[in-house]
């Protein structure tokens, strides 16, 4: 499974999150972390995208990034991102406490 990014792109109407946030997870079924808490909504219309996109599969768009807007109507609209890079736990996620 490929480490992942999602990023807000555009924004369409209230929504708590911004254009430029972010958030990572190495698993696409586990939330992604990031400074900001994404929300539990948009994590479910996610899902999964998150889980083709960490699998290999590429998007339906043009240009091969995945983009999928939230459930509200006036919501915001993600892309989602493969990363290359080795995976590294955010600090604050519960996963970068545990032992190995």
């Amino acid at each position: 499974m490929k480490h992942l990014r999602v990023r807000v792109v555009q924004k369409l109407g209230s929504c708590p999150h911004k254009v430029g946030e972010s958030w990572e997870t190495p698993y696409a079924l586990m939330k992604p972390t990031g400074k900001t808490i994404l929300c539990d909504d948009a994590h479910y219309v996610l899902i999964p995208y998150l889980s083709m996109a960490a699998g290999g599969s590429r998007s339906w768009e043009t240009d091969g990034v995945w983009k999928i807007h939230c459930p509200s109507k006036t919501g915001i609209i993600f892309e989602i991102e493969t990363l290359e890079a080795d995976h590294q736990w955010p600090e604050n996620s519960d996963w970068s406490k545990k032992k190995e």
